[in-house]
């Protein structure tokens, strides 16, 4: 019975040490900042991976890769301010601080920052402010803050959010479903995620105001040159020219940065391509000096 005992408390005990101090499986909840409210979610354990999402989706846009990467990483992601479960701001604000908060609010040092489009962008702000807590840049179709924007990409956001005028929020979900530049290839399964994404949070959007948002000064257009971190920028053939020179731009202005064409591929490669992106951030991950 002694030797019963025994055995059960060891094992408690080995369960105990294994366990301690590892993160939950799964969790998510709202943070506070600066009274308004932050949707994130995190999982897995091991090295971390924070996904910074576009200007049109939420944080849902990486569903397709975020559990296969949750079985090897400790992976982060939230809603940016006014979308979907993450309030609309009712002040000024900084995305970089609300980036620095959620990682504080979660225990996360450092991390590698997967950016999309305008979180993209983010990423970039992010690792001239706060280089210390970036391990690298994985960047997707990213913009740059500082850089202009052509005519035929204003004309093209104007024509897609035309019926949002008259509040025919189907057709401006289609309209921007269907863009050749955003979605690229055939993917019905990728423009349908677009189109549900944009109808469930139209109301939402509609009413965000990004001029409240407080942007880097002098913009990161002009401080490439201070980014340090391992950075692989990935752009689909298919995607629109401007974001073409934006990421020429990153990729000249950042010393030591790669850029890969996907090729088949438009704006969002996570949505349609998911199983490129998830090999070849792993093998970015796997090359980067061990903290």
């Amino acid at each position: 019975m002694k030797m019963c005992l025994v055995v059960a408390l060891s094992c408690a005990a080995v369960l105990a040490a294994t366990t301690d101090g590892a993160p939950d499986v799964n969790t998510s909840g709202y943070l506070d900042v600066l009274g308004s409210k932050i949707y994130y979610e995190q999982a897995g354990a091991g090295s971390a991976i924070v996904f910074l999402h576009d200007g049109l989706l939420p944080s849902t846009t990486w569903d397709e890769v975020w559990e296969p990467l949750a079985s090897k990483h400790e992976v982060i992601r939230y809603d940016r301010r006014g979308y979907e479960r993450s309030e609309l701001p009712t002040k000024p604000y900084s995305s970089t601080e609300d980036l620095r908060k959620v990682l504080t609010h979660l225990k996360v040092q450092h991390a590698v920052l997967v950016g999309s489009s305008s979180g993209g962008a983010l990423a970039i702000d992010f690792a001239i402010e706060h280089p210390e807590m970036v391990d690298g840049l994985f960047l997707i179709g990213p913009v740059l803050h500082g850089m202009e924007f052509t005519e035929q990409f204003r004309e093209r956001a104007r024509r897609n959010n035309e019926p949002m005028e008259h509040d025919d929020v189907k057709a401006w979900a289609t309209n921007w479903a269907q863009d050749k530049f955003l979605i690229g290839g055939a993917n019905e399964k990728a423009r349908r995620k677009v189109y549900e994404q944009l109808v469930k949070n139209a109301a939402t959007l509609k009413k965000f105001d990004n001029a409240l948002e407080e942007k880097l000064s002098p913009p990161a257009r002009q401080r490439l040159s201070e980014i340090k971190a391992p950075t692989l920028i990935l752009i689909g053939d298919a995607d629109i020219n401007d974001v073409h020179a934006h990421c020429e731009a990153i990729n000249t202005g950042i010393r030591g940065s790669d850029r890969v064409v996907i090729k088949g591929s438009g704006h969002l490669i996570q949505l349609e391509k998911p199983d490129e992106v998830i090999k070849r951030l792993e093998k970015f991950i796997d090359r980067l000096p061990r903290r």
